[in-house]
């Protein structure tokens, strides 16, 4: 009884919220009872692909735009990163600046709002050394 409380509760809270994102079918948690009858969690490693969504794509061409200041910049093709308790990360690059920009989920909706929009952008050398090493890069 107290799972399917909580499962309610947890599904009332997202459909009252607005925001439920999409797992693109991904089963990346599973809710199940432990001892005494209480629900424990347990997280298993999303496997999707590497390969980047048309809206990651589009993110990543505006971000670079705006981080690099108009000048053309490259993406990696795949995420250098894929590990869904750290986020989706990609590199951007233009001259020899870099960027890592950090999904918290896979994005598969035609668009991001405001609201949902929660990634991050780090610049500091030890954060985008990643970058440095990786190999496979696109214009943007």
């Amino acid at each position: 009884m107290q799972v399917a409380a909580i499962l309610f509760a947890g599904f009332c809270s997202l459909a009252l919220s607005g925001c439920v994102y999409a797992t693109g079918g991904v089963e990346t948690f599973n809710l199940q009872p432990g001892p005494g009858g209480d629900a424990v969690l347990e997280t298993r490693s999303a496997s999707v692909s590497f390969a980047l969504s048309p809206t990651e794509i589009a993110y990543a061409r505006d971000t670079a735009r705006v981080v690099f200041k108009r000048r053309d910049g490259e993406r990696t093709t795949r995420f250098v990163s894929m590990d869904p308790n750290d986020g989706y990360a990609l590199c951007l690059r233009a001259g020899g600046d870099y960027a890592l920009l950090v999904f918290q989920r896979r994005i598969y909706e035609s668009a991001i709002s405001q609201a949902a929009d929660d990634a991050a952008i780090l610049r500091s050398p030890s954060d985008t050394a990643v970058c440095r090493d990786a190999a496979n890069w696109t214009r943007t």
